[in-house]
């Protein structure tokens, strides 16, 4: 696969992403994010809280690791047959969300604020917009590394995959969470 194409196309991913944030829940109505589907269920700034915190641990790890990743001519890039299972499991499948997964309670929302998390609406956005932002960041500096040596935590301690593969996780996450965003509004 070729770098530049990859990470071409994960950067219109994040372009669309913080433009679909900014338009579609940025100047939502306090009552439209904190309403809940059914009881139980997270509501609109839950599910971008619960991002927050994956794209949080994900720049870091991407960061961390490109800060050692070899700088590279050659413009290929290599999933791992981890990584893209891994991708394939999270990313949306023609607009769908494929299978529901079990989140970790350390970035349940509804859990956080039983143990005292309190949620911020504009703090929440804020964090979403600079992360999403900081991750574009990121991509660019990966244009000229090779992104397929070096290789990052993911939310398992045990479990690493390269930055290619973070990269593409974290973003179908995202994309993950924007649908069920949408339909909660809806």
């Amino acid at each position: 696969m070729n770098r530049s194409d990859y990470l071409n196309d994960l950067r219109k991913k994040v372009r669309q992403i913080r433009n679909d944030v900014q338009k579609d829940f940025y100047f939502l109505e306090s009552s439209d994010l904190r309403n809940r589907p059914a009881e139980g269920k997270w509501n609109i700034i839950e599910v971008f809280d619960h991002v927050n915190i994956y794209q949080n641990h994900y720049a870091k790890s991407i960061a961390q690791g490109l800060e050692k990743a070899p700088a590279s001519s050659d413009d290929s890039v290599k999933l791992s047959w981890m990584g893209k299972r891994f991708i394939k499991m999270m990313e949306p499948q023609n607009g769908e969300i494929k299978r529901k997964m079990k989140t970790f309670k350390k970035t349940d929302p509804i859990l956080r604020a039983k143990e005292g998390f309190a949620i911020d609406e504009k703090v929440v956005f804020q964090n979403f917009i600079k992360d999403i932002e900081f991750l574009e960041e990121l991509i660019l500096e990966a244009y000229d590394k090779d992104i397929s040596k070096i290789k990052v935590p993911t939310f398992i301690p045990i479990i690493k995959i390269n930055i290619a593969d973070a990269f593409g996780f974290n973003l179908a996450h995202t994309e993950r969470h924007m649908l069920q965003a949408r339909r909660i509004l809806k």
